[in-house]
């Protein structure tokens, strides 16, 4: 399995994507993003089956790469480094939902996932949710959780914080993770989170596993994006 991953993290995650049998593909720092986020690959590209959405920075290098796998790649113009300009393509699809902020979010894209649409209030809607599976995600965003559950999804309320993001008091649990069929992968441990037992629990009861890529506390990378 290849994934698009932000290029800044290779030095800590390389030898244990690697050790799980994931080819990453390094995906350079977006300049239209805020530097502390230029790195994160659920605001710069969204997937939708085989159509890919990037900001316009995207290079060259990488179009060819995703065509080449039979990807139809579309550049959006107009990200930015500030809210809500950074968040257009930070979608949340599940395969059977999907979830979003119907202001802020990039309109084809969402048109290119269907699926039952979940409108939430949160912008940066990908990395506040982790996908266990097409109807199951865990959040600590109230919002994202109500919007959610009356749509018929199954979710897990857990703590804020405890995600480690440089230049921020706290990030997302959707941006620490990543699932790839029957693993949900973590950028760290959960040790130290009051609600690890739960969040294992819940990945478990849904038929995954947890995989924890390195000893570190879970820190938020913005995902990464399996193509």
């Amino acid at each position: 399995m290849t994934v698009l991953i932000g290029e800044r993290y290779r030095a800590v995650l390389a030898q244990s994507l690697a050790a799980q049998g994931i080819e990453p593909f390094w995906l350079p720092d977006d300049a239209a993003l805020d530097p502390r986020l230029a790195a994160h690959a659920d605001l710069a590209v969204f997937r939708a089956g085989m159509r890919i959405f990037a900001g316009s920075e995207i290079s060259p290098y990488i179009v060819s790469y995703l065509t080449n796998r039979g990807y139809v790649v579309e550049s959006i113009s107009g990200l930015g480094k500030t809210y809500p300009a950074d968040v257009p393509l930070c979608i949340c699809a599940t395969g059977r939902y999907t979830i979003y902020n119907e202001a802020t979010a990039y309109g084809p894209a969402v048109a290119a996932a269907g699926g039952i649409p979940v409108r939430v209030r949160q912008g940066y809607t990908k990395c506040a949710a982790l996908v266990v599976d097409e109807r199951s995600i865990v959040t600590a965003d109230a919002s994202v959780s109500r919007a959610a559950k009356n749509a018929g999804m199954d979710v897990l309320d857990i703590a804020p914080g405890r995600v480690v993001l440089d230049g921020y008091d706290t990030g997302f649990i959707g941006g620490a993770s990543f699932t790839i069929n029957d693993i949900v992968y973590f950028t760290g441990t959960l040790n130290g989170h009051p609600d690890r037992e739960r969040i294992v629990r819940f990945i478990t009861e849904r038929g995954k596993r947890p995989v924890f890529l390195t000893e570190e506390p879970i820190f938020d990378i913005g995902g990464a994006i399996p193509v």
